[in-house]
């Protein structure tokens, strides 16, 4: 598992080794991909990953891995704090993931931190 962290550099989700889905501490599935495009369990658009980063509607970083490249000034990693536990039980992936949601056009990148990031960017 690939942990993301929050503009806290606090571990939040967790990326399955093939990027298909994006996982809570405690197991629960929070977002799936579709290639680089996010969506929320529901099929809601949240956004899109690249090089690392994992950028909100508007085109702001929300969450980065530790590899992430570019990007606005990262803080340093809390490993700790919220980590899943080697015991954490991963859902299983569906067989077929509901009808995703048309995506807007995709916004340029900005360097400027999401306001959406934590819990708040699945909610959005």
């Amino acid at each position: 598992m690939i942990p993301l962290y929050t503009t806290a550099g606090v571990p939040l989700v967790y990326a399955d080794d093939d990027c298909r889905a994006l996982f809570s501490s405690t197991g629960q599935i929070v977002a799936w991909f579709e290639q680089e495009l996010l969506y929320a369990p529901n099929g809601r658009y949240l956004g899109w990953a690249e090089h690392g980063w994992v950028y909100d509607r508007n085109g702001q970083p929300a969450l980065f891995a530790e590899n992430a490249q570019g990007g606005p000034a990262r803080p340093s990693l809390s490993l700790s704090a919220g980590n899943a536990t080697p015991r954490t039980r991963w859902a299983q992936l569906p067989v077929r993931w509901p009808k995703p949601q048309p995506r807007p056009a995709r916004r340029r990148k900005v360097t400027s931190w999401s306001p959406v990031s934590g819990l708040a960017y699945f909610a959005q």
